[in-house]
């Protein structure tokens, strides 16, 4: 049966194996600009030296995410 489909719609199975990662990692972008934002909100709300540190850290990881988005949908 999955011969049937994979011939008749011309889709390999690592095709659908990168359609799976890329939407995973969409889902893993959006964790992390809400986890950005909640960040810039709470550095507001919470004055500490250490705040510029944090809002950076969680920003490389959102660029993080993205870059990986990236590379799978390219490279994968």
């Amino acid at each position: 049966m999955f011969d049937f489909i994979f011939t008749f719609l011309g889709i390999t199975p690592l095709f659908l194996l990168k359609i799976v990662f890329l939407s995973l990692f969409f889902f893993y972008i959006i964790f992390s600009i809400i986890l950005f934002r909640q960040t810039k909100m709470m550095i507001r709300v919470v004055e500490a030296g250490i705040s510029p540190v944090i809002l950076t850290v969680t920003f490389i990881h959102l660029l993080a995410s993205i870059g990986l988005f990236l590379f799978v949908f390219f490279f994968f």
